[in-house]
């Protein structure tokens, strides 16, 4: 996992031709597509050991060499949670306490739910079997595999996790991914978009590495669907099953892997790895471009903003403004309240005591699509006792909620 880019909500103010390898039968057992699966959580002990061997797996699979070597560094699991908090703590431009207040204002998090930055850490500690940062270019290898982490039979993982993590350095070299992420610090559903590329391209790899044995191509793994969907299924479910952490924090961190490899697979299908490669120069800028591939390569491009008007004047602190995106609101409402997302903006403001508002902006294709997000997100903050001012614009839904009063009733009646 690439921890370097896993990102929560964020502040504007503060904030991939493998040589062709001998067919296999066509039809996989379901058996063998779920044992392929488990590779998004299965650890096995990374040493120390060189890299030539996986970066030249990386070079063969991908058909791109490294510009240069990659420094490696091994360390002990015990050092790993400071690590990761350290990691974490550089991609937030707030504190922790204030990205736990965003999670719980929004909801995504459980309002009741404490130790959050804990839960958040064990989770991490339970699935980071090595990582690579961009912003030093350094691959850290784990020494020890996670506690009770299962193995799979006759799978070995060391060097397939590493060649996912090479695959990170790969694309740091040449497609300069570590910039990339940080100038959309602004902007998570942005951000997670363009981690889904870079997630989905370094799983892809890896299951090329994990899938050799059985003789299978990059081609035919990309065009397997029932394959994809098997993974997918059983990563989910794995994932689910194997952590108390609340739920948002196991689904946002599985989307890039999950969604990310079907896109990047839909990207191959048209044009190989050259296709893959095109990707950078005009990532996705938002979930639904990496939810729904056919639109984006269909160039139906669908970007978050707002250039028709700046977002409210306050008086008040500016905690957040950010966005959110169809992977978010399919997370709190579900997909059919979710589908027909055009742009939202999120305004978390604070008063003189700290209490909270919050302004949401979303914008819909039609105003039927609007009407269906108006109805969950109505239904779903009455569940979460949330007293809300609802506005309906045609396509346009504008929610607040909060203490300021005089805010809200400015910001419903612009």
């Amino acid at each position: 996992m690439n921890v370097a880019h896993s990102k929560g909500t964020k502040s504007e103010h503060a904030k991939r031709n493998g040589a062709q390898l001998s067919p296999v039968h066509e039809r996989m057992s379901r058996a063998r597509a779920l044992a392929i699966a488990a590779i998004f959580l299965v650890a096995a002990t990374l040493t120390a050991s060189p890299l030539e061997r996986p970066m030249h797996a990386v070079e063969q699979i991908r058909g791109l060499t490294f510009v240069h070597d990659v420094e490696t560094i091994a360390i002990d699991r015990d050092r790993l949670p400071a690590m990761l908090q350290a990691q974490m703590e550089k991609g937030l431009p707030y504190s922790w306490s204030d990205y736990v207040t965003i999670l719980h204002l929004l909801h995504l998090v459980d309002p009741s739910v404490k130790n959050v930055e804990k839960q958040l850490l064990d989770l991490l500690d339970q699935q980071v079997l090595a990582f690579y940062d961009p912003d030093t270019h350094v691959y850290y290898s784990i020494k020890q595999p996670p506690k009770g982490m299962p193995q799979v039979p006759g799978m070995s993982m060391d060097e397939a996790v590493a060649v996912h993590e090479l695959t990170h350095a790969l694309q740091d070299q040449r497609f300069n991914i570590g910039p990339k992420d940080r100038e959309l610090r602004d902007d998570t559903d942005a951000g997670m978009a363009l981690h889904a590329v870079i997630e989905g391209e370094a799983t892809l790899v890896m299951l090329a590495k994990m899938t050799e044995p059985m003789n299978m191509t990059v081609e035919q793994i990309a065009s397997n669907e029932m394959m994809l969907d098997a993974m997918s299924n059983a990563s989910s479910a794995m994932a689910s099953n194997s952590s108390d952490a609340p739920p948002y924090f196991v689904k946002s961190l599985s989307f890039p892997y999950i969604a990310g490899l079907k896109f990047v697979a839909a990207a191959y299908r048209k044009g190989g790895w050259k296709a893959v490669d095109a990707i950078y120069d005009s990532p996705p800028q938002s979930t639904r471009e990496v939810m729904h591939p056919d639109e984006y390569f269909a160039g139906h491009r669908t970007t978050n903003a707002f250039d028709d008007h700046p977002p409210l004047k306050l008086d008040s602190h500016l905690l957040a403004v950010d966005h959110l995106g169809e992977f978010h609101w399919n997370f709190l409402l579900g997909g059919n309240s979710a589908r027909g997302w055009k742009g939202d903006r999120i305004t978390v403001a604070q008063n003189a005591f700290c209490n909270p508002t919050v302004l949401i902006e979303t914008k819909w294709e039609s105003p039927e699509s609007a009407k269906a997000f108006r109805d969950a997100y109505s239904a779903f903050l009455a569940k979460e006792k949330v007293d809300a001012r609802i506005a309906a614009r045609g396509n346009e839904i504008d929610v607040a909620y909060g203490s300021d009063h005089a805010l809200i009733e400015r910001f419903i009646a612009r």
